[in-house]
């Protein structure tokens, strides 16, 4: 059973890469054709830099079936797999949120209430809990794991909405533009759409300032791409900051926490979706067996696989003093050394390496 406080999926993007690992785990469910056919297939990141040659991160090579990576909307994802869960017979609450648990001897009763109404309340017995609620658990707090690290001390700013035609990324590819004043990347959307988004070390806004376009325009622009970088409508516009945390723990008794809830890294390489997908089919396999009558120690085994990806991630995604490192690169060995660095990047960004861990038995 999965309980979700919110009435309908949200509908505003958040995460838009799926990656080669990701799709060999779409495929395996029966969805990744479903799934490709609203999205844009994407083959490399681009970085563009002022009056410097151009760096390139290349999928195409990778080793799988997909050397490649889909550019689709979270919310389209969320609904494909929500209607097959509920084709294969899984319960889905909506409006229903979840508040607190308790282990009662073999099993855990987790209390549960509308999110609407505060004074409406249930118990649901069930063997395992997972807390899959998002960088700001529920789950994670009740269990009193602590989320340290840090937090990303400038405005990321996201513009959605359709490219003015001097914004001439190829359809097939992202970019990132990085200039002395921050960077933003450029992602090519369904539809026609274009997002860009990045920090902008030039502007920074408190959290419950309003982002104006006119703000987001400027910002943009002293990046000094000039019309390179120009919408010609924008529908979506906010700002957020960005936080890089690792719960303490993954599993207290018989409740565990997976995707935003144990982690939370950098939006560069896309990687939040996909590291949700891991977590889900690592920890899937493992409860399947300990419900079929495994010892409960194997659950053990999901952090001792998990915790490592995470902080490699974390690490992959940090690209801060790589994007510093092009700024500053002005001959042949110092723009060697990052091209090595980003041949790296499109297996580590593909997860991959995730997939080769010790089977479940």
């Amino acid at each position: 059973m999965i309980v979700d406080r919110d009435l309908e999926v949200d509908p505003r993007p958040r995460a838009v890469m799926v990656h080669a690992a990701g799709l060999e785990w779409l495929e395996g469910l029966g969805v990744r054709g479903r799934i490709e056919d609203m999205a844009l297939r994407m083959r490399r990141i681009v970085f563009h830099l002022l009056d410097r040659a151009d760096y390139t991160v290349d999928f195409t090579d990778l080793p799988t079936l997909h050397p490649y990576y889909l550019n689709v909307p979270q919310p389209e994802v969320e609904r494909v797999l929500e209607r097959l869960y509920l084709s294969l017979g899984g319960r889905l609450l909506r409006g229903v949120e979840y508040t607190g648990h308790r282990e009662d001897g073999g099993n855990l009763l987790a209390e549960m209430g509308r999110a609407d109404d505060a004074t409406t309340r249930t118990r649901v017995r069930a063997r395992y809990l997972v807390g899959a609620d998002g960088a700001g658990s529920a789950v994670r707090a009740h269990l009193g794991v602590g989320f340290p690290g840090t937090t990303y001390p400038m405005s990321y700013l996201l513009a959605e909405g359709l490219p003015a035609e001097e914004l001439t990324t190829p359809r097939d590819e992202s970019a990132m533009f990085v200039g002395p004043e921050g960077a933003v990347s450029v992602l090519p959307l369904p539809g026609g759409r274009t997002r860009i988004a990045g920090p902008v070390t030039s502007r920074f806004l408190e959290r419950e300032e309003a982002l104006s376009a006119d703000v987001f325009r400027e910002a943009v622009e002293g990046l000094g791409f000039g019309s390179r970088l120009r919408m010609a409508t924008i529908d979506r516009l906010t700002h957020y900051q960005v936080h890089e945390r690792l719960a303490d723990r993954f599993r207290v008794g018989r409740a565990l926490l997976a995707g935003d809830a144990a982690h939370v890294n950098s939006p560069a390489g896309g990687q939040a979706m996909n590291t949700g997908f891991a977590d889900a089919v690592e920890l899937a396999g493992r409860l399947e067996t300990v419900l079929s009558g495994a010892p409960a120690e194997l659950l053990d085994g999901y952090e001792a696989v998990r915790r490592p990806t995470a902080q490699r991630i974390a690490r992959s995604t940090g690209v801060g003093d790589l994007l510093q490192t092009m700024r500053e690169a002005t001959t042949e060995s110092e723009r060697a050394f990052v091209r090595a660095r980003l041949d790296g990047l499109a297996h580590e960004w593909s997860q991959l390496p995730v997939r080769r861990t010790e089977a479940v038995r």
